[in-house]
């Protein structure tokens, strides 16, 4: 092989050294700018972009707050809302209840006098007819007829005693 005889080797290595020194120049002038050049745009969009994720995220953070801050105001509203709602239902109810129980008084008052007034009036039957009862008792008992008035009486007594 050629490449091994050592009486060549002296001009293999001039060309070895002037092909290695274009292409160090060709890949320093051209090809290493090029990459550079290439890294710094790459470093420096890089850069731009967590700047741009940055300032995104502070945005986001502070919608986040406004949200939050919203949020518990439309709680707090809303729970006001229900406190009122309670309140009035509350004082509805109770008004209803107590216009309804002043109802319910009233007609029991009402029914009670009718009773009353019944009881009354079969009272007043039952002392007549006990009158009637004992007059004609004694009357056939001792044969005489005894004053309405007296047997009136003797029978409001006997019955203020049972009371």
């Amino acid at each position: 092989m050629p490449q091994f005889d050592p009486a060549l080797f002296a001009p293999q290595i001039i060309w070895l050294i002037i092909a290695f020194g274009v292409l160090w120049l060709l890949m320093a002038r051209v090809g290493l700018p090029r990459v550079e050049r290439a890294m710094v745009e790459r470093s420096e969009q890089i850069e731009a972009d967590l700047d741009a994720a940055r300032t995104m995220k502070a945005k986001a953070d502070e919608l986040t707050q406004e949200y939050e801050a919203a949020l518990a105001q439309a709680r707090a509203k809303a729970g006001a809302i229900s406190e009122r709602t309670k309140a009035d239902i509350r004082e509805r109810s109770e008004k209803l209840l107590s216009e309804t129980q002043a109802k319910i008084d009233a007609e029991i008052a009402k029914a009670q006098q009718g009773i009353d007034q019944e009881v009354k009036a079969a009272m007043g039957e039952m002392d007549k007819m006990a009158t009637d009862v004992a007059a004609s008792l004694i009357a056939r008992l001792i044969g005489e007829e005894v004053e309405s008035a007296e047997l009136e009486a003797a029978v409001a007594t006997i019955r203020s005693e049972a009371a």
